[in-house]
């Protein structure tokens, strides 16, 4: 099955947590971290999580596929994840941007929360700047 339907689906769906902004080798060893990762136990679509947000590729930092990652390297691992779901296929979408969107766009899918959300910041800054010139 392809497609994005399952990260509505997903135990983190929305939460920012897991992909945190200014994530540093000690702030993912906080205790929260260690509880989110435990969300990850019994999601099915780990493997579907590797896949898409490319962690290695990406250089991620946060929590994806039942892993703690930092800088594209694997840093903690939930109990049940196996070592066949870290398979990184397809292209990377840079979730949370506006090219995040314009990528979903391209693989015909729906663009997820974050990178609508970064699209639509995106067009808000242009807005701004473009009045800003105006004014």
């Amino acid at each position: 099955m392809s497609g994005t339907w399952w990260v509505r689906e997903a135990p983190c769906a929305g939460d920012l947590r897991f992909t945190p902004n200014d994530a540093t080798v000690d702030s993912l060893r906080k205790p929260l971290m260690q509880t989110l990762l435990t969300v990850c136990q019994d999601c099915p679509f780990r493997a579907q999580c590797i896949a898409l947000v490319r962690p290695r590729h990406s250089k991620f930092d946060g929590i994806c596929g039942g892993r703690l990652w930092f800088n594209g390297h694997i840093r903690d691992t939930c109990t049940t994840a196996h070592p066949d779901e870290l398979a990184e296929s397809g292209s990377h979408i840079p979730h949370g941007t506006e090219a995040g969107a314009r990528a979903h766009n391209r693989r015909g899918e729906t663009a997820c929360s974050l990178c609508r959300e970064g699209a639509r910041l995106a067009q808000a800054r242009r807005r701004e700047q473009k009045r800003a010139r105006g004014a």
